[in-house]
């Protein structure tokens, strides 16, 4: 064979192999989750809320979370900036503004992994709160949980922070359950949320069909539904969300 088939016969295998691993890769199922835009209805306290909750990347190259409900009564906006380390959230910043009636109340959570600071700001004060570095706020947890479910994980527990103090909340999979929403039927996995204190009890309902997108979350307190949120409409990455 001469010198010059024989390199051609290199390239076109080295070529055919990088191919065929690019093709396995692109094959391989993803870990991390994909952006989604989701609509749901909402009832808090026995008024009918409509909800809303996207995940997206900004331009200043944080991840950010976004849930917002509203009525005619009362409005709510939650945002979480993050970062994603080994499959780790680490939070940013996380904001909250409440709106009952025209009394506004703001807070807003800064997280320094450098520092190892946490500062919570409202109106009246700033305050630190003691370093956990795998602290999650209230909103982040939930694309935590849907990170860990992606990979298996079964015993799933976190520190929140909640307000200037933190919570240990541990989730647990109950089994599973076909739901139906408006959105359309779906196979989900229950999870309850085992807090501290019983009085409050929490199920969340996932769709591992679709990178265990919240479907429905019910929460309890001495056993009278507090508050609750189902599925009515959604996108993730660019597929819209359908039913069985």
């Amino acid at each position: 064979m001469s010198s010059n088939l024989k390199h051609t016969c290199l390239f076109l295998f080295a070529l055919f192999f990088s191919i065929n691993s690019l093709a396995r890769d692109l094959d391989t199922p993803q870990t991390n989750i994909s952006f989604f835009k989701a609509n749901y209805d909402a009832v808090i306290n026995g008024f009918a809320v409509s909800a809303y909750r996207e995940y997206k990347l900004l331009d200043n190259g944080l991840y950010e979370l976004n849930f917002s409900a509203s009525s005619w009564l009362a409005s709510l906006k939650e945002s979480s900036q993050f970062t994603w380390e080994n499959n780790n959230i680490r939070p940013q910043q996380f904001f909250a503004k409440r709106n009952i009636t025209g009394a506004i109340k703001k807070s807003q959570l800064t997280f320094d992994h450098h520092q190892k600071t946490i500062v919570r700001t409202t109106k009246k004060q700033q305050e630190n709160i003691n370093y956990i570095a795998d602290a999650l706020d209230r909103l982040s947890f939930q694309l935590q949980l849907q990170q860990d479910l992606l990979l298996n994980k079964h015993d799933i527990l976190y520190n929140i922070v909640h307000k200037n103090r933190f919570k240990k909340n541990q989730f647990e999979i109950i089994g599973k359950e076909t739901l139906t929403t408006k959105a359309g039927s779906f196979d989900t996995i229950k999870i309850k949320v085992v807090r501290e204190k019983k009085r409050r009890v929490t199920f969340i309902w996932v769709a591992p069909d679709w990178q265990y997108l919240f479907v429905k979350l019910i929460q309890l307190k001495d056993n009278k539904k507090q508050f609750s949120i189902e599925l009515t409409d959604a996108t993730v990455g660019n597929k819209t969300v359908v039913g069985l």
